[in-house]
């Protein structure tokens, strides 16, 4: 029946143009073979099965009878489609180009089976014989009360995927609630805090200024997370080494986040929160202090 539907019959007013004959019915897929190391979710002769018997009867038949736009329609249903154009040439050529879906990230969602997801919010399942290297993102998504979903980390992973650095950096994404947004690096020394998914230039900015001042004296291995889910700062937790056989080591309650590494924005001074607003507590933010006792 799907013929109905990608046929147009002649009317009696045809003109000659209109009963030319098709003479070929093609359908490339880019990068179908993998030849820029990235093989595709879909393959013309799968394409050309969704067509039913079209790809088949196409030759000899009136151009004017082949509706291309239902075709395009049909191919742009499937799922492991991101775009299709399909023209006629000159010469009575159908011509079908299909782009495969691009995912920006693959998704597991806790014992669930994992998909691909595009730019758009298009999944596509895992099963697929795709092959290139994306963000993963691990979370569960129902949450109570909330209508978080792998689609709310859109704007994260289209602007993670749009910084070249960022994104070779950025090798998963963990979801623990909708406002603990983590990020894990290639470079396993520390996990990123960013928060709910948002205001990304002032959060990555911070984290850039962090990269470029603080770990180039402190080093990578001396923390294991930066958070940047407070307005204008970003705080480092120490990463907690075993204690030497020598020595009992007693670490304060505040011995979690090592404050002299606290980073603050223009206008945030020791002791607030929020630019501008009077803090609880006019003291300085304390260095963290340890105590070292001898056995």
């Amino acid at each position: 029946m799907l013929m109905v539907y990608l046929v147009v019959a002649l009317t009696m007013t045809a003109t000659e143009a209109d009963t030319q004959l098709c003479r070929a019915f093609e359908i490339t897929v880019d990068d179908a073979e993998g030849t820029n190391g990235v093989r595709s979710f879909v393959t013309p002769n799968e394409l050309s099965r969704e067509l039913d018997s079209l790809p088949l009867k196409a030759p000899g038949m009136a151009l004017a009878n082949i509706n291309t736009q239902e075709i395009r329609k049909r191919l742009l249903e499937l799922d492991k489609i991101e775009d299709v154009e399909v023209v006629r040439l000159t010469d009575g050529t159908i011509r079908i180009k299909a782009t495969p879906i691009i995912p920006v990230a693959r998704i597991f969602e806790g014992g669930r089976n994992s998909y691909y997801i595009n730019r758009s919010g298009k999944q596509v399942s895992a099963d697929a014989r795709y092959h290139k290297d994306v963000p993963v993102i691990d979370g569960r998504f129902n949450f109570p009360d909330s209508t978080f979903t792998p689609q709310s980390l859109l704007p994260l992973l289209n602007y993670i995927g749009s910084d070249s650095v960022w994104s070779n950096y950025i090798s998963m994404i963990k979801v623990k609630s909708p406002t603990d947004i983590i990020l894990i690096p290639v470079i396993r020394e520390h996990v990123i805090n960013i928060g709910a998914p948002t205001d990304f230039d002032d959060k990555f900015g911070r984290l850039k200024k962090f990269y470029a001042e603080v770990l180039p004296r402190q080093g990578w291995a001396k923390y294991d997370t930066l958070t940047l889910k407070w307005k204008g700062q970003l705080v480092a937790s120490k990463r907690i080494r075993p204690s030497r056989k020598n020595q009992a080591v007693r670490y304060d309650d505040d011995e979690a986040v090592d404050m002299g590494t606290m980073l603050a924005g223009e206008g945030v001074a020791p002791g607030q929160t929020i630019p501008g607003v009077k803090a609880h507590s006019e003291k300085p933010i304390p260095a963290r202090s340890v105590t070292t006792k001898q056995q």
